[in-house]
């Protein structure tokens, strides 16, 4: 479905025009044909005007809906609320049929008529299931890798069951799999499913309202998040505005927060200031920075290591428990150091240590179905390990006597002579010093002539 009538609310277009430019550039990229029709009012949010007066929450939506069925279309949203109102209009008036022909009695007197056959969509919604995450994915041109997203859904894009039926209620997947899809390492948190609370500012809970963010906000902290990914203006303003109402009460508190539809912006390759990220109360420079380094990163990773193996590998982990060195020391986690390395934490990963429990013993290897295994890809680190001065000193020492000798170890020879063995043939070591060291001359000399 690329053709649609978009229903943007009042929420955005008047507090948050950033997060319609994103969408509307967004949509653009994927090809979508929105249009805008005339005589739209508020969805009506519900709190405020359900609570005065049931018959007029209705009569509002179904002329909204009316509007957009007289058109001939479909109608998508990305707004919460809005997808709310619209879902559960469909479902009472499909079950309350005098309700619904009171209202087309009303609708009759504009021309207008309300038959609720139309298909109302959220924008994630529309991405998750009618786009698709491998087609979202094929249009980026800066991926999110090494960066670590959570995601708030917002009660309203799930509940309540049977109106909204699109993605678990209690267990949703659809967003984070976009997230995902674009590079990023999706963090869940304890409190994911938890509301943001941005309703009690409504009706004056003002202090109920920031404990909700500051509790949520709080939780992503510890969980180092870079971002947090929001598909709902009030959820919005919940963790953007408030949590800077919170930052100048001194709170230590710093979460940037996207709308879904600006990450994808980003990852379309538009410039911040295009899409007007300069316009949110928490500066969102720290993740942009992140980000941008993240790419060096990566880079860096690049000239080792194939990286699409060790993502294909880090996804599987079919042999996490078959490590040997994992069965006596539970602190060595070759696929969690994998997955470091993916995070773009390789001096993390360096400087550690763990790399030097890995054995060599190739049972990974013997064992992946891909033909991967991680015993190479230890071995390089290794390598890397010793060239930035990281690693045990054994090893250095090991190999100076290597270079020295051309052994690991001086034969015991008054041991070989009671064995009546004859002593060894003189070391090669000499030799071995010398060859390295033209190798490290000419090295050298190619580098000056480069220069």
């Amino acid at each position: 479905m690329k053709d649609f009538a978009v229903f943007w609310g009042c929420t955005i277009p008047a507090r948050f025009p950033f997060v319609e430019k994103a969408t509307r550039v967004m949509f653009e990229d994927l090809g979508a044909r929105p249009v805008e029709l005339e005589g739209h009012t508020c969805c009506p949010e519900g709190t405020l005007v359900k609570a005065n007066d049931h018959d007029a929450f209705y009569t509002a939506a179904a002329r909204n809906l009316a509007i957009v069925e007289g058109a001939g279309m479909n109608v998508v949203t990305p707004c919460n609320g809005c997808y709310s109102t619209f879902k559960e209009t469909q479902s009472h008036l499909r079950t309350h049929w005098r309700e619904r022909d009171a209202i087309n009695e009303r609708l009759a007197s504009e021309g207008l008529r309300y038959d609720g056959e139309l298909k109302v969509t959220h924008f994630a919604e529309w991405l998750a299931d009618e786009m698709g995450v491998g087609l979202i994915a094929s249009k980026a041109k800066k991926h999110l890798w090494g960066m670590n997203i959570a995601v708030h859904y917002g009660c309203h894009l799930l509940r309540p069951q049977p109106a909204v039926r699109w993605d678990d209620p209690l267990h949703p997947k659809k967003v984070e799999e976009i997230v995902a899809a674009l590079g990023a390492r999706v963090i869940d948190y304890p409190t994911k499913m938890q509301c943001c609370g941005g309703a009690l500012d409504r009706v004056g809970e003002r202090d109920s309202s920031l404990a909700f963010a500051r509790r949520k906000l709080h939780d992503l902290q510890v969980h180092e998040v870079d971002a947090l990914v929001v598909v709902c203006p009030s959820c919005f303003q919940q963790f953007d505005l408030n949590q800077a109402a919170l930052q100048r009460n001194k709170e230590d508190i710093h979460v940037p927060v996207l709308y879904l539809s600006e990450l994808i912006a980003l990852a379309y390759g538009h410039d911040p200031d295009e899409i007007g990220l300069g316009m949110h109360r928490v500066d969102v420079a720290p993740f942009l920075e992140k980000w941008d380094s993240r790419h060096g990163d990566k880079a860096r990773l690049a000239e080792h290591f194939d990286i699409s193996l060790l993502g294909k590998c880090y996804s599987c982990q079919a042999c996490k428990d078959d490590c040997p060195v994992c069965k006596i020391d539970p602190t060595f986690q070759p696929t969690e150091i994998i997955g470091d390395l993916i995070r773009g934490d390789i001096d993390k990963v360096l400087a550690s240590g763990q790399v030097w429990k890995c054995v060599e013993c190739f049972t990974c290897q013997e064992l992946c179905h891909s033909d991967i295994g991680m015993a190479e890809t230890f071995r390089k680190l290794k390598e890397l390990a010793i060239a930035a001065q990281e690693g045990p000193q054994s090893v250095r020492d090991s190999y100076t006597m290597f270079l020295e000798s051309g052994t690991l170890g001086k034969p015991k020879e008054g041991a070989r002579k009671k064995l009546g063995l004859e002593p060894l043939p003189a070391s090669g070591g000499d030799a071995m010093t010398r060859i390295m060291n033209r190798g490290a001359e000419s090295a050298s000399e190619a580098d000056g002539e480069d220069e």
